[in-house]
């Protein structure tokens, strides 16, 4: 996938993560875009092991040639090193198909 920002964009591997209410991302690749992660909308998000403390920032998505823009979270801590696509500004604007079966993957966009 691709992450988008002004002029500049980062390549990197996120996985699905349905439980996640929002897209996570390495506070790097924020830094890398250009971003000041910290004058970001602050968030803390609540998990099994404790709160996470992350910064949004509207980007662009681009998986597997679908591109949209979405509010994503840079993690505040730079030890955390995930990629994850959630449910608000992923999931929320795909279709999304599998039939592991078969190994097949149907991805569209929501409003297709």
């Amino acid at each position: 996938m691709v992450l988008g920002y002004g002029l500049e964009s980062v390549e990197l591997v996120a996985f699905l993560d349905s439980g996640a209410s929002d897209c996570l991302f390495d506070r790097v690749h924020g830094e890398l875009l250009g971003i000041n992660v910290e004058s970001g909308e602050p968030r803390r998000f609540r998990t099994a092991t404790g709160t996470i403390e992350a910064f949004g920032h509207v980007v662009i998505l681009n998986v597997l040639g679908l591109a949209f823009q979405s509010m994503v979270f840079f993690f505040a801590d730079e030890r955390l090193k995930k990629n994850l696509l959630g449910r608000r500004g992923w999931l929320d604007r795909i279709q999304l198909g599998i039939i592991d079966y078969d190994q097949i993957l149907f991805l569209s966009h929501y409003d297709s």
